[in-house]
């Protein structure tokens, strides 16, 4: 008997949250070679990702093949899957979409060693560097060979251009067969960014997609949540990672922690701490969620955008992390000469969340993010 995914959800959030005594049935979820497979019982079938097998209780390491094309030389996506020894929900994990972005990178380095696939349910699928053009290139944003964004390309294109195949294998092998999406960002290697924040579409996917992606959010742990506005029509529009999830009916969310390539434990950690947590919400592994008392959440942010190619020079009385006022001033933009071109200030009241943190400046570039309060 094969089971539609909406039926497993239900089954598995009912289990999980005690209402139901049903177990998990037989799961086939295939696309091209991606496949999710779990059985009746307590048996629990191998697990297929691309070329990769997985036993039961086992985790294997390998890579899912880009292959090259006319114009490149192709890549290669490194992962890890453990798959567990009981039934449980897919989980897949998404670092390095950007590729100068380093605290979600090594917190994933990090993460498969402290888990055992024995004593877990379910399956875990870690993306180490989705972007490797990107990280090995050491860019900012984009990849080095086509400048293309790769959280501005999904679903992708199997024929495209590396990032848009990059984007059409992420969606075929680690999104659509999830039950659940994290996927983890820091600043970029040009971005202060404070706090350390997790985020969800409170919008897309529908209300049951959006009250799991708030649940995961919010388990994740950490004190700032914010919540992403819009929906999309099709996954045709829905060009970011997490985007592309919801709006495949998949829960999902995003995670900011870490800024400007720093390598720090601050930043680390709270990924590691952040993951392990909304494993044992889902009940993945044992334990319960370490959450904070009152989270604060942010119910929509405002951007400023360059209009202007030239030099930055952030305000020093201002840091990411704290709350501004309307009219505050936020830093300076001059020519090449050192001449003023225009002076930047809030637009609104709320906590700035990202702040341009080297002075290189182009035309188009989103140089300021604030988060205005949710009304509770």
């Amino acid at each position: 008997m094969i089971l539609n995914r909406d039926f497993l959800k239900d089954v598995f959030n009912a289990q999980h949250s005690g209402l139901s005594s049903a177990v998990l049935a037989l799961v086939l979820l295939t696309n091209n070679a991606a496949v999710a497979q779990r059985d009746v019982g307590s048996e629990v079938s191998p697990y297929r990702l691309a070329q990769l097998i997985v036993e039961p209780g086992e985790m294997v390491q390998g890579e899912i093949p880009i292959s090259p094309s006319a114009d490149d030389s192709g890549t290669f996506i490194p992962v890890t899957v453990l798959h567990g020894s009981k039934p449980g929900p897919v989980l897949s994990l998404i670092a390095g979409i950007h590729g100068s972005e380093y605290s979600p990178i090594l917190s994933m380095q990090q993460l498969p060693a402290l888990l055992d696939p024995t004593q877990m349910s379910g399956t875990l699928i870690v993306v180490h560097i989705a972007n490797m053009p990107a990280f090995t290139g050491r860019t900012v944003y984009f990849g080095p060979t086509d400048l293309k964004n790769l959280n501005r390309s999904f679903p992708g294109d199997s024929s495209g251009t590396i990032t848009e195949r990059i984007a059409y294998a992420l969606t075929s092998h680690v999104i659509k067969p999830a039950d659940y999406l994290i996927d983890i960002h820091s600043g970029d290697a040009n971005e202060s960014l404070r706090p350390s924040y997790s985020a969800y579409y409170a919008e897309a996917g529908g209300d049951d997609v959006v009250q799991q992606s708030k649940r995961i959010a919010v388990a994740f742990g950490l004190e700032t949540v914010v919540q992403f506005a819009g929906s999309y029509d099709s996954i045709d529009d829905a060009i970011y990672t997490s985007a592309q999830a919801v709006t495949l009916g998949i829960p999902a969310m995003d995670v900011e922690s870490g800024e400007l390539g720093i390598i720090d434990d601050k930043y680390i950690n709270p990924i590691t701490k952040g993951v392990l947590n909304v494993m044992r919400e889902l009940g993945m592994v044992q334990g319960q969620p370490d959450l904070p008392e009152n989270p604060l959440f942010i119910a929509d942010r405002a951007r400023i955008y360059s209009e202007y190619d030239g030099i930055w020079y952030a305000d020093p009385l201002v840091n990411t992390g704290d709350y501004v006022t309307q009219g505050t001033k936020l830093g300076v933009i001059t020519d090449y000469l050192g001449r003023e071109l225009e002076t930047i200030t809030a637009p609104v009241s709320g906590v700035l969340l990202i702040l341009f943190g080297t002075p290189p400046v182009n035309e188009g570039d989103a140089i300021v993010v604030i988060g205005k309060l949710a009304e509770l």
